[in-house]
Protein backbone atom coordinates (compact mmCIF):
# COMPACT_ATOMS: atom_id res chain seq x y z
CA UNK A 1 0.00 0.00 0.00
CA UNK A 2 1.89 3.05 -1.35
CA UNK A 3 -0.59 6.09 -0.16
CA UNK A 4 -2.15 5.08 3.32
CA UNK A 5 -2.68 8.30 4.22
CA UNK A 6 -5.64 8.47 1.21
CA UNK A 7 -6.86 5.06 2.87
CA UNK A 8 -7.86 6.60 5.59
CA UNK A 9 -11.32 7.57 6.76
CA UNK A 10 -11.87 11.90 7.75
CA UNK A 11 -12.58 10.88 10.95
CA UNK A 12 -8.82 9.10 11.11
CA UNK A 13 -7.23 11.79 9.56
CA UNK A 14 -8.78 14.48 11.88
CA UNK A 15 -7.37 12.12 14.54
CA UNK A 16 -4.15 12.01 13.15
CA UNK A 17 -3.69 15.61 12.86
CA UNK A 18 -4.74 15.68 16.48
CA UNK A 19 -1.73 13.23 17.37
CA UNK A 20 0.30 15.23 15.87
CA UNK A 21 -0.03 17.77 17.45
CA UNK A 22 0.49 16.26 20.78
CA UNK A 23 3.39 14.72 20.62
CA UNK A 24 6.97 16.24 19.18
CA UNK A 25 7.97 12.55 17.91
CA UNK A 26 7.09 10.60 14.71
CA UNK A 27 3.48 9.18 15.67
CA UNK A 28 4.41 4.94 16.84
CA UNK A 29 1.95 2.50 17.11
CA UNK A 30 1.29 3.25 20.34
CA UNK A 31 0.05 6.79 19.51
CA UNK A 32 -1.79 5.39 16.71
CA UNK A 33 -3.79 2.80 18.64
CA UNK A 34 -4.74 5.35 21.45
CA UNK A 35 -5.80 7.74 18.99
CA UNK A 36 -7.87 5.00 16.89
CA UNK A 37 -6.23 4.88 13.94
CA UNK A 38 -6.69 2.32 11.35
CA UNK A 39 -7.04 0.56 14.52
CA UNK A 40 -9.24 -1.96 13.16
CA UNK A 41 -6.82 -3.24 9.99
CA UNK A 42 -3.52 -4.23 10.85
CA UNK A 43 -2.05 -3.94 6.70
CA UNK A 44 -3.28 -0.59 6.70
CA UNK A 45 -1.44 0.17 10.41
CA UNK A 46 2.39 -1.10 9.16
CA UNK A 47 1.64 0.42 5.82
CA UNK A 48 1.42 3.78 7.63
CA UNK A 49 3.75 3.33 10.33
CA UNK A 50 6.38 2.41 7.59
CA UNK A 51 5.30 5.60 5.45
CA UNK A 52 5.71 7.60 8.37
CA UNK A 53 8.89 6.77 9.42
CA UNK A 54 9.94 7.41 5.48
CA UNK A 55 8.33 10.86 6.31
CA UNK A 56 10.85 11.56 9.22
CA UNK A 57 14.12 10.30 7.50
CA UNK A 58 13.58 12.54 4.67
CA UNK A 59 13.53 14.93 7.07
CA UNK A 60 9.81 15.56 7.38
CA UNK A 61 8.14 17.05 10.75
CA UNK A 62 4.69 16.41 12.52
CA UNK A 63 3.62 20.54 11.71
CA UNK A 64 4.18 20.21 8.08
CA UNK A 65 2.71 16.90 8.16
CA UNK A 66 -0.39 18.21 9.86
CA UNK A 67 -0.32 20.59 7.40
CA UNK A 68 -0.70 17.87 4.70
CA UNK A 69 -3.51 16.23 6.24
CA UNK A 70 -5.19 19.41 6.76
CA UNK A 71 -5.09 20.16 2.98
CA UNK A 72 -6.31 16.27 2.29
CA UNK A 73 -9.47 17.06 4.31
CA UNK A 74 -10.21 19.98 2.56
CA UNK A 75 -9.73 18.51 -0.75
CA UNK A 76 -12.47 15.78 0.31
CA UNK A 77 -14.79 18.49 1.38
CA UNK A 78 -15.02 20.02 -1.85
CA UNK A 79 -14.98 16.80 -3.53
CA UNK A 80 -17.55 16.26 -1.44
CA UNK A 81 -19.90 18.83 -2.67
CA UNK A 82 -18.89 18.54 -6.03
CA UNK A 83 -19.80 16.41 -8.78
CA UNK A 84 -20.73 12.76 -9.09
CA UNK A 85 -17.20 10.61 -8.97
CA UNK A 86 -15.96 7.14 -9.12
CA UNK A 87 -15.37 4.72 -6.40
CA UNK A 88 -13.58 1.78 -6.08
CA UNK A 89 -12.16 -1.53 -4.85
CA UNK A 90 -9.10 -3.16 -6.14
CA UNK A 91 -5.46 -2.44 -7.27
CA UNK A 92 -4.89 1.57 -7.66
CA UNK A 93 -4.43 2.75 -11.22
CA UNK A 94 -1.42 5.63 -10.16
CA UNK A 95 -0.59 8.61 -10.78
CA UNK A 96 -3.68 10.50 -12.56
CA UNK A 97 -6.36 7.91 -10.85
CA UNK A 98 -9.60 9.98 -10.45
CA UNK A 99 -11.31 6.82 -8.37
CA UNK A 100 -11.95 7.04 -4.37
CA UNK A 101 -11.51 4.56 -2.40
CA UNK A 102 -14.69 1.90 -1.99
CA UNK A 103 -13.98 0.81 1.73
CA UNK A 104 -13.28 4.58 2.81
CA UNK A 105 -15.66 6.10 1.31
CA UNK A 106 -18.60 4.05 3.16
CA UNK A 107 -17.18 4.57 6.08
CA UNK A 108 -17.72 7.82 5.72
CA UNK A 109 -21.12 8.04 5.16
CA UNK A 110 -22.16 6.09 7.95
CA UNK A 111 -20.09 8.48 10.30
CA UNK A 112 -21.37 11.84 8.58
CA UNK A 113 -25.30 10.71 8.36
CA UNK A 114 -27.25 12.54 10.80
CA UNK A 115 -31.27 12.09 9.26
CA UNK A 116 -31.33 8.80 7.41
CA UNK A 117 -28.96 5.64 6.58
CA UNK A 118 -30.07 2.84 4.07
CA UNK A 119 -27.76 0.39 3.12
CA UNK A 120 -28.85 -2.48 0.52
CA UNK A 121 -26.55 -6.06 -0.46
CA UNK A 122 -26.86 -8.86 -2.18
CA UNK A 123 -24.41 -11.06 0.00
CA UNK A 124 -23.53 -10.29 3.84
CA UNK A 125 -20.63 -11.91 5.89
CA UNK A 126 -19.17 -10.07 9.11
CA UNK A 127 -15.38 -10.37 8.50
CA UNK A 128 -13.14 -8.08 10.40
CA UNK A 129 -14.07 -4.68 7.71
CA UNK A 130 -17.52 -5.23 7.62
CA UNK A 131 -17.55 -5.51 11.99
CA UNK A 132 -16.37 -2.30 12.09
CA UNK A 133 -18.56 -0.90 9.81
CA UNK A 134 -21.95 -2.80 11.34
CA UNK A 135 -20.22 -1.66 15.11
CA UNK A 136 -19.66 1.83 13.59
CA UNK A 137 -22.91 2.03 12.37
CA UNK A 138 -24.80 0.66 16.16
CA UNK A 139 -22.40 3.46 17.78
CA UNK A 140 -24.31 6.26 15.34
CA UNK A 141 -27.75 5.03 16.24
CA UNK A 142 -26.42 5.16 20.00
CA UNK A 143 -25.43 8.87 19.60
CA UNK A 144 -28.22 9.63 17.29
CA UNK A 145 -31.99 8.00 18.18
CA UNK A 146 -32.99 10.02 15.85
CA UNK A 147 -31.70 8.59 12.72
CA UNK A 148 -33.55 6.33 11.08
CA UNK A 149 -31.66 3.13 10.00
CA UNK A 150 -32.64 0.54 7.34
CA UNK A 151 -31.12 -2.59 5.63
CA UNK A 152 -32.31 -4.58 2.79
CA UNK A 153 -30.63 -8.11 2.50
CA UNK A 154 -31.27 -11.25 0.60
CA UNK A 155 -32.36 -14.57 1.94
CA UNK A 156 -31.55 -17.08 -0.04
CA UNK A 157 -33.58 -20.52 -0.63
CA UNK A 158 -30.73 -23.08 -1.13
CA UNK A 159 -31.09 -25.21 -3.89
CA UNK A 160 -33.69 -27.92 -3.85
CA UNK A 161 -35.01 -26.89 -0.38
CA UNK A 162 -38.72 -27.47 0.58
CA UNK A 163 -38.40 -25.70 3.96
CA UNK A 164 -41.19 -23.57 4.62
CA UNK A 165 -40.12 -19.69 4.07
CA UNK A 166 -40.52 -18.86 6.99
CA UNK A 167 -38.19 -21.36 8.97
CA UNK A 168 -35.75 -20.29 6.43
CA UNK A 169 -36.33 -16.67 7.60
CA UNK A 170 -35.73 -17.80 11.40
CA UNK A 171 -32.87 -19.79 10.08
CA UNK A 172 -31.42 -16.41 8.68
CA UNK A 173 -32.15 -14.27 11.67
CA UNK A 174 -30.81 -16.78 14.24
CA UNK A 175 -27.71 -17.97 12.28
CA UNK A 176 -26.51 -14.95 10.15
CA UNK A 177 -28.64 -11.29 11.27
CA UNK A 178 -28.54 -11.49 15.07
CA UNK A 179 -24.54 -12.47 14.96
CA UNK A 180 -24.19 -9.14 12.79
CA UNK A 181 -25.24 -6.90 15.69
CA UNK A 182 -24.26 -6.17 19.45
CA UNK A 183 -27.76 -7.24 20.91
CA UNK A 184 -27.28 -4.74 23.65
CA UNK A 185 -27.23 -1.50 21.14
CA UNK A 186 -30.38 -0.39 18.48
CA UNK A 187 -29.47 -2.05 15.03
CA UNK A 188 -31.04 -1.09 11.93
CA UNK A 189 -34.64 -2.41 11.10
CA UNK A 190 -33.88 -5.31 8.49
CA UNK A 191 -35.92 -6.29 5.53
CA UNK A 192 -36.10 -8.93 2.33
CA UNK A 193 -38.22 -9.61 -0.77
CA UNK A 194 -40.07 -13.14 0.31
CA UNK A 195 -40.06 -13.81 -3.21
CA UNK A 196 -37.24 -15.30 -2.60
CA UNK A 197 -38.39 -17.75 -0.45
CA UNK A 198 -41.82 -18.42 -2.06
CA UNK A 199 -41.82 -22.43 -2.89
CA UNK A 200 -44.51 -21.21 -5.54
CA UNK A 201 -42.38 -19.26 -8.05
CA UNK A 202 -40.75 -21.06 -10.75
CA UNK A 203 -37.71 -18.98 -10.39
CA UNK A 204 -36.83 -17.44 -6.97
CA UNK A 205 -36.64 -13.79 -6.87
CA UNK A 206 -33.09 -12.19 -5.83
CA UNK A 207 -32.01 -8.91 -4.13
CA UNK A 208 -29.40 -7.68 -5.69
CA UNK A 209 -28.98 -4.55 -5.32
CA UNK A 210 -26.41 -2.83 -3.61
CA UNK A 211 -26.22 0.53 -2.29
CA UNK A 212 -26.00 3.51 0.84
CA UNK A 213 -27.88 6.59 1.26
CA UNK A 214 -27.04 8.52 4.01
CA UNK A 215 -29.03 11.38 4.53
CA UNK A 216 -28.67 12.73 1.02
CA UNK A 217 -25.49 11.27 -0.49
CA UNK A 218 -26.00 8.10 -2.51
CA UNK A 219 -23.79 5.56 -2.98
CA UNK A 220 -24.60 3.06 -5.71
CA UNK A 221 -22.00 0.21 -6.04
CA UNK A 222 -21.16 -3.59 -7.38
CA UNK A 223 -19.95 -4.08 -4.47
CA UNK A 224 -21.68 -6.43 -1.42
CA UNK A 225 -21.17 -5.91 1.67
CA UNK A 226 -18.57 -8.20 2.72
CA UNK A 227 -14.55 -7.86 3.35
CA UNK A 228 -13.77 -9.41 -0.11
CA UNK A 229 -15.70 -7.29 -1.82
CA UNK A 230 -14.58 -4.20 0.26
CA UNK A 231 -10.71 -4.53 0.84
CA UNK A 232 -9.97 -7.60 -2.13
CA UNK A 233 -12.26 -8.01 -5.44
CA UNK A 234 -12.13 -5.66 -7.97
CA UNK A 235 -15.46 -3.37 -7.93
CA UNK A 236 -16.53 -0.28 -9.20
CA UNK A 237 -19.27 2.15 -7.91
CA UNK A 238 -20.67 5.91 -8.61
CA UNK A 239 -21.04 8.56 -5.34
CA UNK A 240 -23.67 11.30 -5.80
CA UNK A 241 -22.71 13.90 -3.15
CA UNK A 242 -24.71 15.83 -1.06
CA UNK A 243 -25.97 19.53 -2.62
CA UNK A 244 -25.88 19.05 -6.19
CA UNK A 245 -30.20 19.37 -5.74
CA UNK A 246 -32.88 21.44 -4.20
CA UNK A 247 -33.42 19.63 -0.67
CA UNK A 248 -36.11 16.35 -1.74
CA UNK A 249 -34.66 16.44 -5.03
CA UNK A 250 -32.08 14.37 -5.00
CA UNK A 251 -31.01 11.00 -6.13
CA UNK A 252 -30.54 9.61 -2.62
CA UNK A 253 -33.97 11.23 -1.90
CA UNK A 254 -35.16 9.22 -5.15
CA UNK A 255 -33.88 5.49 -3.77
CA UNK A 256 -35.00 6.53 -0.65
CA UNK A 257 -38.34 6.70 -0.99
CA UNK A 258 -38.22 4.32 -3.80
CA UNK A 259 -37.59 1.70 -1.11
CA UNK A 260 -39.80 3.46 1.78
CA UNK A 261 -42.88 2.41 -1.54
CA UNK A 262 -41.43 -0.90 -1.73
CA UNK A 263 -41.51 -1.25 2.55
CA UNK A 264 -45.35 0.89 2.60
CA UNK A 265 -47.10 -0.75 0.05
CA UNK A 266 -49.82 -3.60 0.12
CA UNK A 267 -48.98 -6.20 0.12
CA UNK A 268 -45.29 -5.15 1.10
CA UNK A 269 -43.04 -5.84 -1.49
CA UNK A 270 -40.28 -5.60 1.34
CA UNK A 271 -40.90 -7.41 4.63
CA UNK A 272 -39.22 -6.75 7.94
CA UNK A 273 -36.40 -9.74 8.70
CA UNK A 274 -37.56 -10.17 12.47
CA UNK A 275 -41.43 -10.71 11.98
CA UNK A 276 -42.87 -14.00 11.11
CA UNK A 277 -43.97 -13.99 7.29
CA UNK A 278 -47.65 -15.31 6.54
CA UNK A 279 -46.89 -18.81 4.46
CA UNK A 280 -45.70 -18.39 1.04
CA UNK A 281 -44.90 -22.09 0.88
Amino acid sequence: MSQPLLALSSGELQRLAACLRSQPATPGEAALSQHQIASDRPELRHALLAWLDQWSQRGGNNSSLELTVALLLEQRRGQGSGQAELVWSGPQGGAGDITRDQAVLIREMVERCQQRLLITTFNLWRGGFIAELLDRVQQRLVSNPELEARMVVNIPRPRGSTVLADQLRQAFVHDTWRHLWDPDRPRPRGYFDPRALDLARERPSVFHVKCCVADDELLVTSANLSDSAQLDNCELGIHFPPGQSLPGNSRADAVWQHFDRLIQRQPPALVPIEQPLPEIG
